[in-house]
């Protein structure tokens, strides 16, 4: 266990020093086996677990601290619900204070923790890229191994394109559309094969072609706008982890905030923007392989033609499409 007392979960939040560490154990637990483990890997996750007393060097300090981070706030996440009641024969009981917090400030309070927990992930993800000389065992992660072939390895880089507030949760809602907008629209306009060696190109650890490279971030834009669409159109979109809402000032409310469900209008406004922009910049990324046609040998405009069943060449036909 990476966290392994009280006093270190106080360096990052300021628990009472009287509560045992037996009270978080189990969140920690959880927390580690569903979310750090996966990310770290076996190999570099038994490293730090071996010197989570703070005996070891100064880089395993360095990555056990961005590590704990994460791993407290998702502890509190994960565990706020229960941190909360008593339970004994009468059944489960709130915890009563007289200084209580009001329920709003609650799951603000547990808000906070979920995207502090999901959010620091990223900022490990981006310390551990940087650093990867000194953490080689990460390399061993299936996590490594999957974002080295992603078009966008974190949220960071999304966020970039497509503005979320740099919200992990919101990112992986929307990550599970890129295969989709891939599989159907991106993979189809640059060929199987030229597409192929860009995913190739992408997990070399040195030496890339720099012409194959080139073309990363033209396909980043049409894929982060239509993966955005997506969700639109299928979950009602998820531009916060609970789906597109707006906030609105309220006057003389306790929490002056007041969060509401996004109206269809602006519902269908923003979904029609995503696939707008989408499209917009498919465009692009097809003007940019024809300007470029002696670097992409492997792209023809033949391939657009054959995956798509809405271009085809009706010549001497009597069909069509309306």
């Amino acid at each position: 266990m990476l966290v392994r007392n009280t006093a270190q979960i106080r360096k990052i939040i300021p628990v009472n020093a009287r509560v045992e560490f037996e009270t978080f154990e189990p969140y920690i637990a959880a927390a580690e086996t569903q979310i750090i483990i996966p990310v770290l890997g076996q190999e570099l996750y038994a490293e730090l677990d071996a010197v989570a007393d703070d005996t070891g060097t100064d880089d395993q300090k360095a990555l056990l601290k961005k590590v704990r981070y994460s791993l407290v706030n998702l502890c509190m996440f994960k565990g706020f619900d229960m941190l909360n009641v008593t339970f004994d024969e009468s059944g489960f009981e709130r915890l009563g204070k007289e200084n209580g917090l009001y329920r709003y400030q609650e799951d603000n309070l547990k808000s906070v923790f979920k995207n502090e927990g999901y959010n620091g992930i990223d900022l490990l993800l981006e310390f551990l890229q940087v650093n990867l000389s000194k953490y080689a065992k990460f390399k061993t992660s299936e996590f490594y191994l999957d974002i080295k072939g992603s078009f966008f390895p974190t949220t960071m880089v999304f966020n970039k394109i497509y503005g979320i507030g740099n919200s992990r949760l919101v990112f992986l809602q929307i990550a599970r559309f890129f295969d989709q907008v891939i599989d159907f629209q991106i993979k189809p306009l640059l060929g199987s094969v030229l597409f192929d060696k860009v995913l190739a190109e992408m997990k070399k650890e040195a030496d890339q072609d720099p012409d194959l490279m080139a073309l990363v971030p033209y396909i980043r834009k049409p894929l982060a706008f239509l993966a955005v669409a997506g969700g639109m159109d299928e979950l009602g979109m998820q531009v916060t982890d609970k789906g597109l809402l707006f906030e609105t000032q309220i006057a003389g409310m306790i929490s002056h905030v007041q969060t509401t469900q996004a109206s269809d209008v602006q519902m269908f406004s923003l979904l029609e923007k995503a696939k707008v922009n989408g499209a917009r910049y498919k465009e692009i990324l097809l003007d940019y392989l024809k300007t470029n046609a002696s670097k992409y040998t492997d792209f023809t405009q033949t391939d657009l033609d054959n995956t798509n069943p809405f271009h085809r060449n009706n010549s001497g036909k009597k069909t069509f499409f309306a």
